[in-house]
C-alpha cells in the first residue's frame, strides 16, 4: 500500500473511531452553549423495511452571534427498537435520552462545512440499510441527526451541539390494522369590540390567506387526510369572521380590503366548509365558550348556556352545516362536576387531556366511557407527544408520530387481546404546517398496512370502553371570574328585554347571543380584564339602547270633571320599529285604571296616546305611567305625574244658571213694574 494512501486511510480511521467512540448523547454544549436549530424535512421511507435504504433531509441554522466551522450531520439509530409509549416519549421530549449511535461509515453522513451567524443550511443523508446496524424486531426505531461542528477557539466536542429525532415503525404486514384518526382544529383567532368592529382583522386574513397558518393547514387537512381519517373541529365563531372579511362588514376605518383579499376569505370559507361537510364535522360552542365556568356559576348557567346553543345553532343554519356538538374544556379545568354538566343527552364528546385523566392509559383506547353523576359520556382523550426537535413540528413529524402511535398500539393488542389501542392525534390548532406542506406526504400515514384510517365518528358509534378511574374534583385552571359571567348574565336579560319589544327580533336574538357567547370564550383567561370591559361595554350599549325608549306625560293634568283624557307620548329614538305596552298605577288604590292596547312606534319616532280616566269622587290623584315588554317588564324610568278635577264646575254651572234666571227674573219684573205704572196714569182733556 502507497504512503499517502495508508495516510489517508490512517486519517480517516482516526476520524471514524473518535465519532464511534464518543458519547452519543445529543445536544450537548462544547464550550459556549451552542444555539443550532435542527429541523427533519423529509424521512424517506415511511416505515422499515428489511433491506431499505434511509434518507433523510433537513435544515441547521446556526443562532449563534459566531461561526461553526466543518460542521457534520450524522444519522443516528439503536440497534433494538422501543416497544412502550414511554421510551419513545422519553426519546422525543429529552434531548439528553438514549436515542442510538451514530452511523460513520464513509458517505454516510453529511458535510456541511462552515456556518455563519444565521445562517442556514441543508443537509441530506442517505445511509443503506445494511448499514443501520438494526436487530430488525417489530417495534419503533427512534432515528434522527446530530450535529459536530467546530468552535471558534478550534475547540472540536465529540458530543452533539444539536439535533432532532423522529421515529420509524418496523411492523410485520400480517398484524391487524388499528384504527387511525386526526382531529383538526379550526378556531376563530379574532374578536370584537365594543364599538362592534373586529379588533385584528389583519391577523385573521393574514391566516386565511394564501400561505397563512389556517390556511396551510386547511389544505393540509383535506390534501392529507385519506379514507376518512381527519376530523374537522369547528368554531362557527371563524365561519361568521371569516364570512364578514370576505364581505368587508365590521372592520376598523383604518382597514380596507382589496378584492384579492375578500376572495382569499372567500376561498378559505368555501374550501373549509366543502371540507366539513364531506369529514363529519365536529362543532364547538360558539366561540370555544369558557365551560368551567359555566360549571361553578350554576345559578346563572342556564340562560347563558341557551345563549351559546343559540349562537352556535344560527351560524350552523346559515351555513348549512350539521355536526356532532362538542366541549373542550382546557388540559387543567376538567372536574367531575364539569363532566356532569356537559353530559346532555350523552352523545356530545368531550375533548380532555390525558393529564386530567390520571388512570387513562393507551389500551383503554382514545374514547372512553365515563360515568357522571347525571349519566354516561363519552371522553375522547388526547394525548399530546413532544416534538422530537429544536425547531418547529413538521409534517413529516406529524406523519411519523401516526404511524409511531400505530405500531404501538398493534404491538399492544398483539399482546392484549382486551386492548382497544389506537392511533389519536390532535394537533395543535396554532400550528403551522407551512407552504410545502406536500412534502412531508402525511397520506402515506394511512396507506400502510397497519392503519385504518377512521373518523372519530365512526370510532364513537363501536363499543367504548369504561373509564373508571380517578378525576379531579377541582381544578386547577382558573376560570372566567364570576363578575364577568354577571355582565354576560346582565346582557341575556336585558337582550331579552330589547329582543320582546323590537318588532324584528330575530336578528337581534342572534346578534345578542353571539355577544354573550363571545364575552365567555375561553381566551379572555388570558386578559381577564379586557374580557370584563368588553362584557361592560356590551351592557351598556344594551342599556342604552332600553334608555332611548321611553313614555312622557304633563306634569299635572286638570279635568273639567271627574272624567276625561290627558295624553302620554311614547318616544322611541332607536333604529328598530317597537311594539310596547303601557300600564298606569295611581297613588289612589280603589281607583280602577283603564287597560291600554299595545302600541306601535316606528324607528326614530313618537307617538301619542290618549288615556281616558273617571276619577269619581276623587278630587286629586297622581298617576305613575309604565312602558312595559309583553311578559309585564319595565322599560326606561316611569314618569308620575298628577291628576285633578274641577268638582267646582257643577256648582259654578248652577250658580251660573241660578244667576241668569234672577237677572231674568229681575228683568220682567222691571218691565212688569213699567207696564202697570203707563196702564195707571189717567187720560188727559182734548182741547180742541
Amino acid at each position: 500500500m502507497s504512503s499517502p494512501r495508508r495516510t489517508i486511510l490512517v486519517a480517516l480511521l482516526v476520524t471514524i473511531l473518535g465519532a464511534v467512540l464518543a458519547p452519543v448523547v445529543p445536544a450537548q454544549a462544547a464550550g459556549e452553549d451552542p444555539d443550532l436549530q435542527v429541523s427533519i424535512r423529509s424521512l424517506d421511507p415511511s416505515r422499515l423495511t428489511r433491506g431499505a435504504d434511509v434518507t433523510m433531509t433537513g435544515t441547521v441554522t446556526n443562532r449563534n452571534d459566531h461561526a461553526w466551522t466543518a460542521a457534520q450531520v450524522y444519522l443516528v439509530i439503536p440497534a433494538s427498537p422501543f416497544t412502550t409509549r414511554a421510551q419513545v416519549d422519553e426519546a422525543m421530549a429529552n434531548s439528553k435520552a438514549y436515542t442510538g449511535v451514530r452511523v460513520v461509515e464513509t458517505g454516510a453522513f453529511d458535510e456541511l462545512g462552515d456556518l455563519a451567524p444565521s445562517q442556514t443550511k441543508r443537509f441530506r443523508i442517505s445511509v443503506p440499510y445494511e448499514q443501520l446496524g438494526i436487530t430488525g424486531a417489530e417495534g419503533v426505531y427512534p432515528v434522527g441527526v446530530q450535529v459536530l461542528a467546530t468552535d471558534t477557539d478550534g475547540s472540536r466536542s465529540p458530543e452533539a451541539l444539536a439535533g432532532a429525532t423522529t421515529t420509524l415503525p418496523l411492523i410485520s404486514s400480517d398484524r391487524e390494522a388499528v384504527p387511525t384518526s386526526i382531529l383538526w382544529p379550526f378556531l376563530m383567532t379574532d374578536t370584537r369590540t365594543g364599538e362592534g368592529t373586529y379588533a385584528r382583522p389583519d391577523r385573521l386574513l393574514r391566516a386565511v390567506s394564501p400561505g397563512g397558518q389556517l390556511r396551510n393547514l386547511l389544505d393540509l387537512a383535506s390534501g392529507s387526510s385519506g379514507g376518512g381519517a381527519g376530523t374537522a373541529l369547528v368554531d362557527p365563531a371563524l365561519l361568521v369572521g371569516v364570512d364578514d372579511l370576505a364581505n368587508a362588514r365590521h372592520l376598523p376605518d383604518d382597514l380596507e380590503l382589496t378584492d384579492e383579499q375578500r376572495a382569499g376569505a372567500a376561498s378559505f370559507l368555501e374550501d373549509l366548509l366543502q371540507y366539513a361537510r364531506t369529514h363529519s364535522p365536529w362543532i364547538l360552542g360558539y366561540d370555544r365558550p369558557d365551560v368551567l365556568a359555566l360549571a361553578e356559576n350554576p345559578d346563572l348557567e342556564g340562560p347563558l348556556v341557551r345563549a351559546i346553543d343559540r349562537a352556535t345553532d344560527t351560524v350552523l343554519a346559515k351555513y348549512q352545516l350539521s355536526g356532532r356538538r362538542v366541549s373542550w374544556p382546557t388540559r387543567d379545568g376538567v372536574t367531575r362536576g364539569l363532566l356532569s354538566n356537559q353530559r346532555g343527552s350523552g352523545d356530545s364528546p368531550v375533548i380532555v387531556s390525558s393529564s386530567s385523566l390520571p388512570d387513562w392509559e393507551p389500551r383503554l383506547g382514545s374514547l372512553v366511557q365515563y360515568t357522571s353523576a347525571k349519566g354516561p359520556l363519552p371522553l375522547l382523550v388526547n394525548d399530546p407527544k413532544p416534538t422530537g426537535s429544536t425547531g418547529p413540528e413538521t409534517v413529516l413529524v406529524l406523519r411519523q408520530r401516526v404511524l409511531s402511535d400505530a405500531a404501538l398500539a398493534v404491538l399492544e393488542r398483539a399482546i392484549d387481546p382486551d386492548s382497544r389501542a389506537d392511533s389519536f392525534t390532535m394537533v395543535d390548532p396554532q400550528w403551522d404546517p407551512g407552504v410545502r406542506w406536500s412534502t412531508g406526504q402525511l397520506s402515506t400515514a394511512f396507506t400502510v398496512p397497519f392503519t385504518r384510517a377512521t373518523s372519530l365518528d365512526a370510532l364513537l358509534t363501536q363499543r367504548l370502553v369504561s373509564y373508571k378511574g380517578d378525576v379531579p374534583t377541582t381544578a386547577e385552571a382558573r376560570p372566567l371570574s364570576r363578575a364577568q359571567v354577571l355582565k354576560a348574565t346582565e346582557i341575556v336579560e336585558m337582550g331579552a328585554t330589547l329582543s320582546s319589544i323590537i318588532s324584528q327580533s330575530a336578528d337581534v336574538d342572534d346578534t345578542l347571543a353571539r355577544e354573550v357567547a363571545s364575552v365567555l370564550g375561553v381566551r379572555w383567561r388570558l386578559d381577564r380584564s379586557a374580557g370584563l370591559v368588553l362584557a361592560t361595554s356590551y351592557a351598556r350599549r344594551i342599556s342604552s339602547e332600553l334608555d332611548k325608549i321611553s313614555i312622557e306625560a304633563p306634569p299635572s293634568v286638570t279635568l273639567s270633571s271627574s272624567k276625561g283624557g290627558f295624553p302620554l307620548t311614547i318616544r322611541n329614538d332607536t333604529d328598530e320599529a317597537i311594539r310596547i305596552g303601557v300600564d298606569l298605577d295611581s297613588s289612589n288604590p280603589a281607583l280602577t285604571i283603564p287597560t291600554l292596547d299595545d302600541v306601535d312606534v316606528a324607528a326614530g319616532e313618537r307617538r301619542t296616546i290618549t288615556v281616558q280616566v273617571d276619577l269619581g269622587r276623587q278630587r286629586t290623584t297622581f298617576l305613575t305611567a309604565h312602558l312595559v315588554t309583553a311578559n309585564g317588564t319595565d322599560v326606561g324610568s316611569p314618569t308620575t305625574f298628577k291628576v285633578r278635577s274641577s268638582s267646582i264646575g257643577t256648582v259654578l254651572w248652577v250658580a251660573m244658571g241660578l244667576a241668569a234666571l234672577f237677572v231674568l227674573a229681575a228683568l220682567v219684573r222691571r218691565f212688569h213694574r213699567r207696564r202697570t205704572a203707563s196702564s195707571a196714569m189717567p187720560v188727559g182733556d182734548d182741547d180742541d
